[in-house]
């Protein structure tokens, strides 16, 4: 399993976990899936699920979040630094759209490294600049 195994310390559990993640978080979304992400200073990236009852019954809410688990255990590698994630799904969403689950969360990841590869070059640029010098 290894690599791509999704183990408890893979999943926010805490409420308080969630909050901080929904305060200081990047909102991202590729229908039908939206997310907030917040990038941690070390460790692995994390999930944590909000699926509401207006997609459906339990069987259509367990629907969409096996396939969200599957997709980010299968593609979390793919992202260049880690972030704790809440992915929920868009209400307008049916539940026939479950399949496009996996397209999306790729979308996600291509958004976040984009963002990530932005900040960088941001930081180095303000590095070959001196620092704290305002333009």
């Amino acid at each position: 399993m290894g690599q791509f195994s999704f183990h408890k310390q893979a999943r926010l559990r805490r409420e308080q976990e969630y909050r901080r993640v929904y305060r200081e978080g990047k909102r991202t979304q590729a229908f039908p899936l939206r997310a907030v992400a917040l990038k941690r200073a070390e460790g692995k990236s994390r999930l944590g699920l909000s699926i509401g009852r207006k997609l459906g019954d339990s069987v259509v809410q367990n629907r969409w979040k096996r396939h969200i688990r599957e997709a980010f255990r299968l593609h979390r590698h793919l992202l260049r630094a880690p972030f704790d994630l809440v992915v929920s799904v868009s209400w307008e969403a049916g539940p026939e759209e479950v399949d496009r689950v996996e397209s999306a969360f790729l979308s996600l990841i291509g958004e976040l490294n984009k963002a990530e590869d932005g900040r960088e070059a941001g930081a180095a640029r303000e590095g070959a600049d001196g620092g704290d010098q305002v333009h």
